[in-house]
Protein backbone atom coordinates (compact mmCIF):
# COMPACT_ATOMS: atom_id res chain seq x y z
CA UNK A 1 0.00 0.00 0.00
CA UNK A 2 1.30 3.41 -0.95
CA UNK A 3 2.16 5.52 2.06
CA UNK A 4 0.26 8.81 2.19
CA UNK A 5 2.38 11.86 2.98
CA UNK A 6 0.40 13.58 5.70
CA UNK A 7 2.14 16.95 5.67
CA UNK A 8 1.38 17.90 2.02
CA UNK A 9 -2.23 16.73 2.46
CA UNK A 10 -2.77 18.81 5.60
CA UNK A 11 -1.04 21.81 4.03
CA UNK A 12 -3.27 21.56 0.95
CA UNK A 13 -6.42 21.31 3.08
CA UNK A 14 -5.43 24.45 4.96
CA UNK A 15 -5.30 26.34 1.68
CA UNK A 16 -8.67 25.12 0.40
CA UNK A 17 -10.65 28.05 1.93
CA UNK A 18 -8.25 30.53 0.30
CA UNK A 19 -8.50 28.74 -3.04
CA UNK A 20 -12.31 28.77 -2.78
CA UNK A 21 -12.31 32.54 -2.16
CA UNK A 22 -9.89 33.09 -5.04
CA UNK A 23 -12.14 31.16 -7.42
CA UNK A 24 -15.22 32.99 -6.19
CA UNK A 25 -13.63 36.42 -6.68
CA UNK A 26 -12.14 35.32 -9.99
CA UNK A 27 -15.66 34.58 -11.24
CA UNK A 28 -17.04 37.81 -9.75
CA UNK A 29 -16.61 39.84 -12.99
CA UNK A 30 -19.15 37.59 -14.71
CA UNK A 31 -21.91 39.48 -12.92
CA UNK A 32 -21.21 42.49 -15.11
CA UNK A 33 -22.00 40.38 -18.16
CA UNK A 34 -24.81 38.19 -16.84
CA UNK A 35 -26.78 40.69 -14.74
CA UNK A 36 -28.86 43.53 -16.12
CA UNK A 37 -28.82 47.08 -14.80
CA UNK A 38 -25.86 48.45 -12.85
CA UNK A 39 -24.43 45.70 -10.65
CA UNK A 40 -21.66 46.40 -8.18
CA UNK A 41 -19.47 49.41 -8.76
CA UNK A 42 -21.42 50.34 -11.91
CA UNK A 43 -24.21 51.66 -9.70
CA UNK A 44 -21.88 54.53 -8.75
CA UNK A 45 -21.00 55.48 -12.31
CA UNK A 46 -22.81 58.17 -14.27
CA UNK A 47 -24.83 57.32 -17.34
CA UNK A 48 -22.45 59.46 -19.37
CA UNK A 49 -19.44 57.40 -18.29
CA UNK A 50 -21.28 54.12 -18.81
CA UNK A 51 -22.00 55.14 -22.39
CA UNK A 52 -18.33 55.94 -23.04
CA UNK A 53 -16.93 53.27 -25.38
CA UNK A 54 -13.29 53.69 -24.30
CA UNK A 55 -14.16 53.42 -20.62
CA UNK A 56 -16.25 50.30 -21.22
CA UNK A 57 -13.44 48.65 -23.19
CA UNK A 58 -10.95 49.47 -20.43
CA UNK A 59 -13.31 48.38 -17.66
CA UNK A 60 -14.16 45.00 -19.14
CA UNK A 61 -10.57 44.24 -20.15
CA UNK A 62 -9.46 45.07 -16.62
CA UNK A 63 -12.03 43.03 -14.72
CA UNK A 64 -12.33 40.03 -17.06
CA UNK A 65 -8.63 39.47 -17.68
CA UNK A 66 -7.83 40.34 -14.07
CA UNK A 67 -10.33 37.70 -12.98
CA UNK A 68 -8.77 35.18 -15.36
CA UNK A 69 -5.30 35.89 -13.96
CA UNK A 70 -6.63 35.40 -10.45
CA UNK A 71 -8.28 32.10 -11.41
CA UNK A 72 -5.24 30.51 -13.03
CA UNK A 73 -2.35 32.11 -11.15
CA UNK A 74 -2.53 30.10 -7.93
CA UNK A 75 -2.10 26.79 -9.80
CA UNK A 76 1.39 27.86 -10.84
CA UNK A 77 2.67 27.73 -7.26
CA UNK A 78 2.04 24.00 -6.86
CA UNK A 79 5.43 22.32 -7.15
CA UNK A 80 3.99 18.92 -7.96
CA UNK A 81 1.85 20.33 -10.75
CA UNK A 82 4.83 22.18 -12.24
CA UNK A 83 6.99 19.06 -12.23
CA UNK A 84 4.34 16.78 -13.72
CA UNK A 85 2.97 19.26 -16.27
CA UNK A 86 5.83 21.49 -17.40
CA UNK A 87 4.28 22.34 -20.79
CA UNK A 88 0.89 23.15 -19.24
CA UNK A 89 2.66 25.26 -16.61
CA UNK A 90 4.35 27.27 -19.36
CA UNK A 91 1.09 27.70 -21.28
CA UNK A 92 -0.80 28.86 -18.20
CA UNK A 93 2.09 31.19 -17.42
CA UNK A 94 1.89 32.84 -20.83
CA UNK A 95 -1.87 33.29 -20.48
CA UNK A 96 -1.36 34.75 -17.00
CA UNK A 97 1.30 37.19 -18.21
CA UNK A 98 -0.80 38.37 -21.17
CA UNK A 99 -3.87 38.75 -18.96
CA UNK A 100 -2.01 40.75 -16.31
CA UNK A 101 -0.29 43.08 -18.76
CA UNK A 102 -3.55 43.94 -20.54
CA UNK A 103 -5.55 44.14 -17.30
CA UNK A 104 -3.02 46.40 -15.56
CA UNK A 105 -2.76 48.75 -18.55
CA UNK A 106 -6.55 48.97 -18.73
CA UNK A 107 -6.56 49.56 -14.97
CA UNK A 108 -4.28 52.57 -15.43
CA UNK A 109 -6.83 54.10 -17.77
CA UNK A 110 -9.98 53.48 -15.75
CA UNK A 111 -8.14 54.66 -12.63
CA UNK A 112 -8.65 58.21 -13.89
CA UNK A 113 -12.38 57.74 -13.26
CA UNK A 114 -12.14 56.06 -9.84
CA UNK A 115 -14.24 57.28 -6.95
CA UNK A 116 -12.09 59.03 -4.37
CA UNK A 117 -10.32 61.47 -6.70
CA UNK A 118 -6.52 61.87 -6.82
CA UNK A 119 -5.90 59.76 -3.70
CA UNK A 120 -7.68 56.72 -5.10
CA UNK A 121 -6.19 57.33 -8.54
CA UNK A 122 -2.67 57.37 -7.09
CA UNK A 123 -3.28 54.21 -5.06
CA UNK A 124 -4.72 52.17 -7.92
CA UNK A 125 -2.10 53.50 -10.33
CA UNK A 126 0.75 52.39 -8.07
CA UNK A 127 -0.86 48.98 -7.66
CA UNK A 128 -1.28 48.51 -11.41
CA UNK A 129 2.28 49.64 -12.14
CA UNK A 130 3.71 47.21 -9.58
CA UNK A 131 1.52 44.43 -10.98
CA UNK A 132 2.74 45.18 -14.51
CA UNK A 133 6.41 45.48 -13.53
CA UNK A 134 6.57 42.37 -11.34
CA UNK A 135 4.84 40.29 -14.02
CA UNK A 136 6.96 41.43 -16.95
CA UNK A 137 10.04 40.91 -14.75
CA UNK A 138 8.91 37.37 -13.92
CA UNK A 139 8.54 36.63 -17.62
CA UNK A 140 11.86 38.17 -18.67
CA UNK A 141 13.81 36.40 -15.93
CA UNK A 142 12.51 32.94 -16.87
CA UNK A 143 13.52 33.62 -20.47
CA UNK A 144 17.01 34.30 -19.13
CA UNK A 145 16.95 31.06 -17.14
CA UNK A 146 17.01 32.86 -13.77
CA UNK A 147 14.61 30.48 -12.02
CA UNK A 148 14.73 31.93 -8.52
CA UNK A 149 14.32 35.50 -9.77
CA UNK A 150 11.35 34.30 -11.81
CA UNK A 151 9.74 32.60 -8.81
CA UNK A 152 10.38 35.63 -6.62
CA UNK A 153 8.80 38.08 -9.04
CA UNK A 154 5.85 35.74 -9.57
CA UNK A 155 5.22 35.82 -5.82
CA UNK A 156 5.11 39.61 -5.93
CA UNK A 157 2.97 39.55 -9.07
CA UNK A 158 0.35 37.21 -7.65
CA UNK A 159 0.40 39.00 -4.29
CA UNK A 160 -0.60 42.14 -6.18
CA UNK A 161 -3.17 40.16 -8.18
CA UNK A 162 -4.72 39.08 -4.88
CA UNK A 163 -5.64 42.71 -4.25
CA UNK A 164 -8.90 41.79 -6.00
CA UNK A 165 -9.59 39.50 -3.03
CA UNK A 166 -8.32 41.75 -0.24
CA UNK A 167 -10.19 44.74 -1.68
CA UNK A 168 -13.49 42.91 -1.34
CA UNK A 169 -12.64 41.86 2.20
CA UNK A 170 -11.46 45.26 3.45
CA UNK A 171 -13.89 47.57 1.68
CA UNK A 172 -17.08 46.57 3.51
CA UNK A 173 -15.19 46.51 6.82
CA UNK A 174 -13.81 50.00 6.26
CA UNK A 175 -17.12 51.35 4.97
CA UNK A 176 -18.86 50.06 8.09
CA UNK A 177 -16.16 51.43 10.39
CA UNK A 178 -15.92 54.89 8.81
CA UNK A 179 -19.50 55.27 7.56
CA UNK A 180 -17.87 57.08 4.66
CA UNK A 181 -17.63 55.17 1.38
CA UNK A 182 -15.39 57.67 -0.43
CA UNK A 183 -12.87 57.72 2.42
CA UNK A 184 -13.00 53.93 2.55
CA UNK A 185 -12.41 53.72 -1.19
CA UNK A 186 -9.43 56.05 -0.93
CA UNK A 187 -7.95 53.86 1.81
CA UNK A 188 -8.67 50.64 -0.05
CA UNK A 189 -6.89 51.89 -3.15
CA UNK A 190 -3.69 51.43 -1.10
CA UNK A 191 -4.63 48.82 1.50
CA UNK A 192 -5.84 46.36 -1.12
CA UNK A 193 -2.29 45.71 -2.39
CA UNK A 194 0.34 47.24 -0.08
CA UNK A 195 0.00 44.74 2.83
CA UNK A 196 0.00 41.89 0.30
CA UNK A 197 3.43 42.97 -0.89
CA UNK A 198 4.70 43.14 2.69
CA UNK A 199 3.60 39.54 3.22
CA UNK A 200 5.18 38.57 -0.12
CA UNK A 201 8.43 40.23 0.94
CA UNK A 202 8.61 38.17 4.13
CA UNK A 203 7.79 34.97 2.23
CA UNK A 204 10.55 35.68 -0.29
CA UNK A 205 13.00 36.59 2.48
CA UNK A 206 12.32 33.36 4.37
CA UNK A 207 12.61 31.31 1.19
CA UNK A 208 15.94 32.94 0.44
CA UNK A 209 17.15 31.91 3.86
CA UNK A 210 16.10 28.35 3.13
CA UNK A 211 13.94 28.00 6.23
CA UNK A 212 10.52 27.66 4.62
CA UNK A 213 9.20 24.11 4.47
CA UNK A 214 5.82 22.79 3.46
CA UNK A 215 4.62 26.11 2.08
CA UNK A 216 2.04 26.56 -0.69
CA UNK A 217 4.70 26.74 -3.36
CA UNK A 218 6.05 23.34 -2.32
CA UNK A 219 2.81 21.38 -2.15
CA UNK A 220 2.99 18.37 -4.37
Amino acid sequence: MKKIQIKPVVSTLLYLPLIAVIILIGLYPLQFILLKGKPGILSMKSDGLLSNVMWNVGFYIHILLGGLALLIGWVQFNKGFRQRNASIHRTIGKIYVASVLLSSLAGLYIGFFAEGGPVAFAGFTCGNLIWFYSTISAYSTILEGALWEHQKMMIFSYATCLSAVTLRIWLPLLANATQNFILSYQLISWISWAPNLVVAYFIVTRMERGIVTGNFADNG
